[in-house]
């Protein structure tokens, strides 16, 4: 069993259904790579993500934060908040769930999506993935 933790730590501008980027700063190893803002795992097996995503809000309304593996929602993986009072809130959305990778899939796209109507700016992402 091995595992990794990403982090973002930059304030990023996120538009609605849009990707909340996962840039490491460092190299995660060959199992597990990072590529224009998304994780691409290049084995099969069970991957267990948890995380957080830490984000303000530009306008009041409810923020979804789904994680998807070749853009298609992984079920159980996506979590709502909502914000009050635009600008103002600072609100956590924690993930947890299972990824598996199939033998024949190649290197499934791991992405953290934005699937609100509104913008948010993420102040921290963090990720564990345990495979």
């Amino acid at each position: 069993m091995s595992a990794i933790f990403v982090t973002n730590t930059n304030s990023t501008n996120v538009l609605a259904n849009g990707i909340i980027p996962i840039n490491p700063s460092r190299r995660m190893g060959n199992d597990i790579i990072s590529e224009n803002g998304n994780l691409i795992l290049k084995r099969p097996g069970y991957y267990k993500v948890s995380g957080t995503i830490t984000f303000t809000a530009q306008t009041a309304g409810n923020v979804t934060i789904s994680l998807q593996k070749n853009n298609t929602n992984v079920p159980g993986i996506t979590a709502t908040e909502t914000i009050t009072t635009a600008e103002t809130e600072v609100r956590t959305i924690p993930i947890q769930g299972l990824v598996r990778v199939l033998c024949h899939e190649g290197t499934p796209i791991i992405t953290l999506i934005n699937e609100s109507d509104i913008d948010i700016t993420t102040l921290n992402v963090s990720l564990t993935i345990i495979y």
